[in-house]
C-alpha cells in the first residue's frame, strides 16, 4: 500500500525516528542531497524540516534522546569526517570529527551512546569501532572487528551492538556474520550467521528484538525481512518458574540475556533467564549414565558455541564437559572422588574455563598449578607452577591458585590464595606485574573488564567486591553490612551496562549490583534461605552468560 510520496527520488539516505516523525538526511539521485525530511507516518505526507551543511549520501544514523546523530557520509567527489548533531527545528552542529572520511558505516546507539563500525574510508574497508559520549562530546577508538567491514547494519540488542551482514570490500560478497560489541568493554564476539549474505539491509531495533528488511544478497536486491533476537537460551529442556521467583524489586532488563548457574549443594547446573524461569537443568532424571556421578559444581562456563558446558566439581577431582542439546557428560578429566597429580588427575580444580580451538584451562588448586587441556586427550597439553611447590613465583609455582581467566592480550590474570595475590601472565606465561588485592582477604577468581580494569570478590564475611588496575588502584568497591552483607561471594563478571554480576555463595543466591548506584538491583535466591525449588538455591559458587555474553566469547 503506498502511503505517499517524497519530495524527491533519494537512495543511500539515513533515516531515524523522533518522537512521532520520521526523519530522512540527505541521500543521492543524480547528486547527492542536503535536505532533511520529515514523514509523517500516519498520513504519508513530507516536507522538508531543514538543511545539511553541505549534500552528502551513504551517511549513518542514530538517535539519543531527542537527538539524531549523523556520521560520515559521501558528497559525490569526497568521503566526510564528521558526526553531526540535529534536533528539530535547529541546525545540524558538528559535535565530533573521525580520523578519516567514512562511508557505509554501521551506526547505533547503546545507553546514551553513539555506535560507529566498520565503514568506507579512502584506504579500504575499516575494522575500526568508534564511541561517541554526546554527554563529554568525545570520541574514542572503542574496539577493533575481526575483518574488515562495509555496508553493514548495526542493531541495539539486550545492551549490546550488534554488527549485521556487510561486505568486506566495495567489490566483496555481501557476508553472514553477526558480531556482538560490548559496548563498555570493547570486546567482540561472533553472535552468530545469517540464513545468506546480505548487505545495506535498513534495520530498527525494539524492546527485544531487531528487524532487517530488504538490502542486498549474492544474487542483488532481496525483499526479504529478517527477525533477530539477542540469544538467550536454546531448545528449552525445562521451562517453569515465574517471575515473582526474583526477589521483589529486581529489574529483570539489567541482564542481556539468560545466565547459568552452578547450584554446588544441590548438584545441578541450572539456566535461568532474566525473570528468573528455569530453562535447561542438569542432571535431569535418566541424564546420568550407569555407574555416574555429577557432584557438587562449583563452577561452569558455555562453551563459545553454546553448545557445551565446561563444569568445575572441585571437591570431587574433576572436569566435566556436557552436552546442551543430549543431556550428556562427553568428556572428563580426572577421577571423581579420586584426588591425584598425575595423568588425568586433580586435586580441588577450579574455574575450568574453555578456550578457543577446544582447549580448556583451570586452575588446580592444591596441585599448585594451572593446566591446559586439549579433550578428548588426558594428559595435560600444558602446563605452569610445579607439584608440590606451593609458593609465590610464577610462572614457576603458584600458591594455591584459584583462579585462571584469560585476557583479551592473550595471557592471564591469576588469583592465588596464598599470600593473597594477583598476578598478571603474558601470553608465553612470562609474570608482567603482581598485586595484593586492597583490603581483601581471600581474593576470588579476578578477571578483566577492560585493558586496564579488573573485577574480584573477597571470599569472606562480610565479603567485597572490587573492581582495580595492575597497581592495585580501586575504582569501585562494594562492601555492604547488616542484612545485606555478602556472605563468601566468589565470582564477579562484568555485563554491558556496566553492571556486576555476582554470586553470592552462602546467602544462597546470585544478584546483580549498579555501581553508579551502589545497590543490588536484580536477584534470584532467597537471602540466606537454602532450597530446590523454583527461586531457590543452595550455595551457588559460579555463573557464567549465555553466549554470545559468555566468559569464552571474552577472550581474543
Amino acid at each position: 500500500m503506498r502511503l505517499g510520496g517524497l519530495p524527491a527520488a533519494v537512495h543511500d539516505a539515513a533515516a531515524v525516528r523522533l518522537g512521532g516523525s520520521v526523519y530522512l538526511f540527505g541521500g543521492g539521485q543524480s547528486a547527492s542531497s542536503d535536505a532533511i525530511v520529515r514523514v509523517d507516518p500516519r498520513t504519508g505526507a513530507s516536507r522538508r524540516a531543514g538543511r545539511l551543511p553541505e549534500p552528502r549520501s551513504d551517511l549513518g544514523a542514530a538517535t539519543i534522546g531527542d537527538t539524531a546523530y549523523m556520521v560520515g557520509g559521501f558528497t559525490e567527489t569526497r568521503p566526510l569526517d564528521s558526526v553531526l548533531a540535529w534536533r528539530p527545528g535547529q541546525r545540524p552542529r558538528q559535535v565530533a570529527r573521525l580520523p578519516l572520511g567514512l562511508r557505509y558505516a554501521a551506526v547505533t546507539a547503546v545507553a546514551g551512546r553513539l555506535i560507529i563500525a566498520g565503514g568506507s574510508t579512502p584506504r579500504g574497508a575499516s575494522r575500526a569501532v568508534y564511541r561517541f559520549d554526546p554527554t563529554r562530546g568525545r570520541l574514542t577508538r572503542l574496539s577493533t572487528l575481526p575483518a574488515p567491514v562495509t555496508h553493514a547494519a548495526a542493531v541495539r540488542l539486550a545492551g549490546y551492538a550488534y554488527v549485521v551482514g556487510g561486505r568486506g570490500s566495495e567489490t566483496a560478497a555481501p557476508g553472514r556474520d553477526i558480531v556482538a560489541i560490548d559496548t563498555v568493554s570493547g570486546r567482540i564476539s561472533r553472535a552468530g550467521r545469517l540464513p545468506n549474505g546480505l548487505s545495506d539491509p535498513a534495520a530498527a531495533s525494539f524492546a527485544d528484538h531487531a528487524v532487517l528488511a530488504g538490502g542486498r544478497g549474492g544474487r542483488g536486491p532481496q525483499a526479504t525481512v529478517t527477525l533477530l533476537r539477542a540469544e538467550t537460551a536454546g531448545r528449552p529442556a525445562v521451562s517453569h518458574g515465574r517471575a515473582g521467583d526474583l526477589a521483589p524489586g529486581s529489574d529483570p532488563g539489567v541482564l542481556p540475556g539468560n545466565l547459568l548457574i552452578a547450584d554446588r549443594a544441590n548438584d545441578r547446573l541450572v539456566e535461568i533467564d532474566p525473570q528468573g524461569r528455569v530453562r535447561w537443568q542438569f542432571p535431569r532424571r535418566g541424564d546420568l549414565r550407569r555407574g555416574e556421578t555429577f557432584r557438587v559444581p562449583d563452577d561452569a562456563f558455555f562453551t563459545t558455541d553454546r553448545r557445551r558446558i565446561v563444569a568445575t566439581q572441585e571437591d570431587d577431582f574433576a572436569i566435566s564437559v556436557i552436552d546442551v542439546r543430549s543431556h550428556r557428560i562427553v568428556y572428563r578429566y580426572g577421577a571423581p572422588g579420586i584426588p591425584g597429580s598425575g595423568p588425568n588427575r586433580l586435586y580441588n580444580p577450579d574455574d575450568a574455563i574453555p578456550l578457543r580451538r577446544g582447549l580448556i584451562i583451570s586452575a588446580d588448586i592444591k596441585n599448585c598449578r594451572l593446566l591446559t587441556l586439549r579433550p578428548p586427550s588426558h594428559r595435560p597439553l600444558r602446563q605452569l607452577g610445579a607439584v608440590g611447590a606451593c609458593t609465590h613465583a610464577p610462572p614457576r609455582s603458584f600458591g594455591s591458585p584459584n583462579g585462571a581467566f584469560p585476557t583479551t592480550d592473550g595471557g592471564l590474570v591469576v588469583t592465588e590464595i596464598t599470600g593473597n595475590w594477583v598476578d598478571f601472565l603474558d601470553r608465553r606465561g612470562k609474570l608482567t606485574g603482581a598485586i595484593h588485592p586492597p583490603g581483601f582477604t581471600y581474593p576470588s577468581d579476578t578477571n578483566q573488564i577492560s585493558t586496564n580494569r579488573f573485577l574480584s570478590v573477597d571470599y569472606s564475611h562480610p565479603g567485597a567486591v572490587e573492581i582495580f588496575d595492575r597497581r592495585g588502584r580501586v575504582t569501585w568497591r562494594f562492601h555492604p553490612t547488616g542484612k545485606q552483607a555478602l556472605d563468601h561471594p566468589s565470582l564477579a563478571l562484568p555485563l554491558p551496562n556496566g553492571d556486576v554480576l555476582v554470586n553470592d555463595d552462602f546467602n544462597h543466591r546470585v544478584i546483580v549490583v549498579d555501581p553508579r548506584r551502589h545497590r543490588i538491583v536484580w536477584q534470584y535466591g532467597h537471602l540466606g534461605r537454602a532450597g530446590r525449588g523454583p527461586g531457590y538455591l543452595n550455595v551457588p559458587d559460579g555463573v557464567d552468560l549465555a553466549p554470545p555474553h559468555a566468559v569464552a566469547n571474552r577472550v581474543r
